[in-house]
């Protein structure tokens, strides 16, 4: 038996939300390999939660779990873009995950305190080294872990972007927050070609 794997890596040129279709269709073609279960994906406004769910709906033995941002996040405003399609979420039974973000939390009410970061932050820098939708992947992963979404035995596909959309996926054995070192990125279906973290520290 061979002791390797040849698989494939599609690099967008750019990064966002036109990458959106592109990385979805290449995630329904890596859970056609039958050994996924559960894909995990980033949704701000609610949008591509859906995408993702209408992607997968006819696909027998697998659950889309979306994460969405904190209750304090402008998305969950009263006028936000979330609460106009929670709704729809609602309609379809569709089961969400909202809850503190693992690489910021409180640590982000700290460093605007204080003015100092704490490891949850600097971890969360580190892995936008690969990109911000690599970053968040990883991020929302351990989230629906510790709300119990996924568990560290699944194998998870998790779709995530940078801003808006999805452009980047990952294929991952995830971890509670508590033992955060046991996470596994074990496959890269896609990402943008990135060029280091464009942004101050937040």
């Amino acid at each position: 038996m061979a002791e390797f794997q040849t698989k494939n890596i599609t690099y967008f040129l750019k990064t966002g939300i036109s990458n959106t279709d592109k990385a979805i269709s290449l995630a329904v073609e890596r859970v056609a390999e039958g050994d996924i279960t559960k894909v995990v994906v980033a949704t701000s406004s609610g949008d591509t939660g859906l995408k993702v769910y209408d992607a997968f709906k006819d696909t027998d033995g697998v659950d889309v779990v979306p994460v969405v941002l904190n209750a304090g996040s402008k998305y969950s405003a009263p006028d936000g873009e979330w609460t106009k399609n929670k709704g729809k979420y609602d309609k379809l039974g569709l089961k969400y995950v909202q809850s503190i973000h693992a690489f910021s939390g409180i640590e982000r009410a700290v460093k605007s305190r204080w003015n100092t970061a704490g490891p949850a932050l600097l971890i969360g820098d580190a892995l936008k080294l690969s990109g911000e939708g690599f970053k968040v992947c990883v991020e929302i992963a351990v989230m629906a872990c510790d709300c119990g979404a996924v568990a560290p035995v699944d194998k998870v596909l998790v779709l995530s972007g940078s801003g808006h959309g999805a452009d980047t996926c990952l294929v991952v054995r995830p971890a509670y927050s508590s033992s955060f070192f046991d996470f596994a990125i074990q496959e890269i279906v896609c990402k943008p070609i990135t060029h280091g973290i464009k942004h101050e520290a937040r």
